[in-house]
Formats: C-alpha cells, sequence, structure tokens
C-alpha cells in the first residue's frame, strides 16, 4: 500500500460523515458517504483489496433476455450482466487504489446530512471516478411572468424567478406543494399562463379552489394573486408554519365529522411539509461544512471557488 493507513485509519472516528480521495496534485478522485467513516475506508484499502470486489450474485441463464432481433440487443441488457458489473467494480477499486495518496473526510450530526453532502459536492465537484451526478429539487417561483407560478424543477428555468431550495432528494416535494396548495390558491401550471387567456374551460385545481385560476377568470385580481405569491414565500422562509396550522385545523375537522381518509391525506401532505423543512437543503450544508470544505481544498482553491458560486447564486432573497 502506498498510504500510511494504519496512521490515517486510527484518527478517522467511527462516526457518519463525508470522505474524500485526493490524488498528488490536491484533485479529489473520488467521494463517499457513510454511517461509519472508519469502517467504510478501512473497507477501501483493506490487505488484499485489489482481488476484492463487489460480489455478483449469477443468475440462472432461463432468465435473461434473449433478444428477438439483433437491435433489441442494446446497452440495457449489457448493462446488468454479472460480468460486466463485476468488471465495473474492479475497474473502479483499482483506480481508487492507485490514485488516491491522501484520504480526508468530514464528520456530519446524521446519516442524512452525509448523504445530502455527498451528492452535494458530487455535483459541484465532479471527482472522476464518481459516475453520480445528483440533482436535487427547487421550489420556483416565475415573479417575471404576468402570472407567476409555482414550479418544482431541477433546473431553474428563469433569472427573475424566485428560487428556494435546493431540497434533499429524499424529500416528497410534490406531495408537500400539495399541502401549499390547498391553503395558498397559486397557479402551478407546467406552461406559462396569460390573464383572461384562451382557456374555455377552467383547470380541476379551480374546480377544487386550489387555484384563482387567473387564466380563465374575467373576475380575478392581480393585486390579491400577488399577495398570495407573496404568503407563499412568506411561508416557505418560515418552514411552512402557518400552511401547517391551517392544515392542522382543516385535518381537525375532517375527524369532526368522520371524514377519516381526508383527515389521513391531509396528515400525509403535513408530514410531508415537515420533512421538507427538516431535511437539510443543499446551501444549508454547504455553508455548515464551509469551513471543512475549505481545509479539504486548500490544495486546489479551484474547489470553493466552486462552492462560492453556488453558495452565492442560491441567495434566499426577493
Amino acid at each position: 500500500m502506498r498510504l500510511p493507513l494504519k496512521e490515517i485509519i486510527s484518527e478517522i472516528p467511527d462516526k457518519p460523515g463525508v470522505y474524500f480521495f485526493l490524488d498528488n496534485n490536491g484533485l479529489i478522485q473520488y467521494i463517499g458517504k457513510s454511517v461509519n467513516l472508519k469502517k467504510r475506508i478501512t473497507d477501501h484499502f483493506r490487505k488484499g483489496s485489489e482481488q476484492i470486489f463487489k460480489k455478483v450474485i449469477s443468475k440462472d441463464r432461463d432468465e435473461w433476455h434473449t433478444p428477438m432481433y439483433t437491435w433489441d440487443y442494446t446497452a440495457k441488457y449489457l448493462e446488468n450482466m454479472p460480468s460486466l458489473l463485476y468488471n465495473k467494480e474492479r475497474k473502479k477499486k483499482e483506480k481508487i487504489i492507485s490514485n488516491t495518496k491522501t484520504i480526508k473526510y468530514i464528520v456530519t450530526e446524521t446519516e442524512e446530512e452525509a448523504l445530502t453532502l455527498e451528492g452535494s459536492l458530487i455535483s459541484i465537484f465532479r471527482p472522476e471516478i464518481n459516475r453520480l451526478a445528483w440533482k436535487y429539487p427547487f421550489i420556483e417561483i416565475t415573479l417575471g411572468e404576468k402570472i407567476p407560478r409555482i414550479l418544482t424543477s431541477y433546473q431553474p428555468l428563469a433569472e427573475e424567478s424566485y428560487i428556494y431550495g435546493p431540497f434533499n432528494i429524499a424529500s416528497n416535494i410534490d406531495l408537500a406543494m400539495e399541502g401549499f396548495f390547498m391553503i395558498i390558491p397559486v397557479c402551478n401550471s407546467e406552461n406559462p399562463v396569460e390573464p383572461n387567456g384562451r382557456y374555455p374551460h377552467s383547470c380541476f385545481r379551480h374546480q377544487v379552489n386550489r387555484c384563482l385560476a387567473p387564466c380563465k377568470n374575467t373576475d380575478w385580481n392581480p393585486i390579491e394573486y400577488i399577495q398570495q405569491i407573496d404568503l407563499f414565500i412568506s411561508e416557505l422562509e418560515n418552514n411552512g408554519q402557518g400552511v401547517l396550522k391551517e392544515l392542522n385545523l382543516q385535518m381537525l375537522e375532517a375527524i369532526k365529522v368522520e371524514n377519516y381518509e381526508g383527515a389521513a391525506i391531509i396528515r400525509d401532505r403535513m408530514q410531508a411539509i415537515k420533512e421538507l423543512f427538516t431535511y437539510k437543503a443543499m446551501p444549508t450544508l454547504l455553508r455548515k461544512y464551509y469551513k471543512e470544505i475549505g481545509e479539504i481544498t486548500t490544495q486546489k482553491t479551484s474547489y470553493i471557488k466552486m462552492v462560492d458560486k453556488l453558495l452565492e447564486n442560491n441567495k434566499q432573497t426577493r
């Protein structure tokens, strides 16, 4: 082994966190996460690890799809072949062992933080050995349009938009937004809409009082609608506390009239809202562990500049 593993591993705690494998030039080769940093890093570099790879369970030949035509034999079948999976894992471990000269790590408070921080840094730094570039959901409010819409997306669409997030990929953001729309009736159309436009019929959400239908309603009040948009933004910035309070009242009312199915739906949406703001969003974690990230990337300042740029672009200001 080229690494003084005994000395390094002796200092690594049995705690959750994110670890980094760097080369001689300070370039990050691989980023990983674990609920137990010491155990996971030891597994990567234990004696004989060059020959110990991911165990692939072979399948019976009868289980494999036999293509009827040549063009049916595509990469999607090859990708699932045990021999190729084995070779991919073997080559990945060989790269880690041969390229890594330094091991660094960040201890996080929880396993969930480690998961999100790992994905965030992979998305920003895009290490050579990591194949996964994670994407995180945003809430986008299209303030630059005549009728602002509430969207959930993985890539902000317009510079004028108010962007909130990104959120942990484990968050059920769509279910949480349904809870918001029960209290704040604004538009969430995937496509831009015009006031009093070419819409002969209002959408289903308007019929169930989940939208003021400015695209159809000739009597709609632009000021009232913008007030609802402002309220939506305010609730995002306050972790949805007002929405949760109103939903709780609706749930209790549903229970009172023995509408238990409706109460369960509201309960699930309330839980999704709570989890949405409980799970750490990417900028929050990057700010929280900014010092540690800086210490790891001192040899390559371009890394911390990438983090600075992302944080600058995701200021939660209106």
